[in-house]
């Protein structure tokens, strides 16, 4: 596990027991996740270290946009590594009126016929992660439950089953037209959905054994938080969080829970799950 400010990097392994050990009583209702890749960065743009680098400029461009932060639940990378970048208790921005209920993985890549090749790695990642969050919020893997963002019109978030339609502007490809080779309702039914199935019965015939996690996860108990740079009031404010919102905790130090790379909250305010 890496973190820097609020993002938090891991492994698969990690993801399994992060997703294993999320306390989901009184979240938000999740009906369904979002896939969608990134286009651009693609693959060319990463080298393996930058993760982060390339989170931020994610987040920057999304503000640009009029997001108040990135728009994404969580982000695969072409290792098969998984960020957390926004707090789950927050609906996604990322599909225009089917937020609602949704969680959103962006994958790094372009994955459009002829461009990015996923790799073995995450290509693992992205079928077992999305297997892990159906299991965990009981969510049957069907074209209802795991969406992609082409099938549906920018301008009012209508389903069109992934015809083609010129309201779909420059994401009509997304999650890539050879994502599992292709991006239909029709092809994810073929190519993809069936992946994600098997590793699903194969999580849920064989749990995650319960085992020590590295880090802890918390609610917020206050109406508004803040968030400092350092274990103490005498450090700058440099976030807030709001009532429910949860956190994952990655050491105390007295009396002050560090969720980040230069990110502390005062423990007095977080229940632990």
């Amino acid at each position: 596990m890496k973190t820097q400010g609020k993002f938090i990097l891991l492994s698969l392994e990690e993801f399994e027991t992060y997703i294993n050990n999320l306390n989901v009583s009184g979240l938000r209702h999740i009906d369904h996740v979002q896939t969608h890749h990134t286009w651009s960065p693609s693959y060319r743009n990463f080298n393996g270290s930058n993760h982060f680098d390339k989170l931020t400029s994610m987040e920057e461009a999304h503000k640009a946009r009029g997001f108040s932060e990135i728009a994404q639940h969580y982000t695969t990378f072409p290792d098969g590594t998984i960020a957390v970048c926004r707090t789950i208790t927050i609906i996604p921005a990322c599909i225009k009126g089917h937020n609602t209920g949704g969680i959103c993985i962006e994958n790094l890549g372009n994955f459009d016929a002829g461009q990015d090749q996923l790799t073995e790695e995450h290509k693992n990642t992205i079928i077992k992660m999305n297997a892990l969050l159906c299991l965990k919020f009981g969510l049957p893997v069907n074209t209802d439950t795991i969406v992609y963002h082409h099938w549906f019109r920018l301008s009012d978030g209508f389903r069109d089953n992934g015809v083609d339609d010129p309201e779909l502007k420059d994401h009509k490809t997304c999650p890539g037209t050879g994502f599992f080779a292709g991006n239909t309702v029709e092809k994810a039914t073929a190519n993809y959905l069936p992946l994600i199935q098997a590793a699903y019965d194969e999580y849920k015939n064989n749990p995650i054994a319960a085992a020590p996690s590295s880090f802890k996860t918390g609610v917020v108990n206050a109406s508004v938080l803040n968030v400092r740079n350092g274990p103490g009031t005498e450090y700058n404010v440099v976030d807030q969080l709001h009532n429910e919102a949860r956190v994952t905790i990655i050491e105390s130090n007295n009396g002050w829970d560090k969720i980040g790379d230069n990110r502390w909250v005062s423990s007095d305010y977080i229940a632990l799950n």
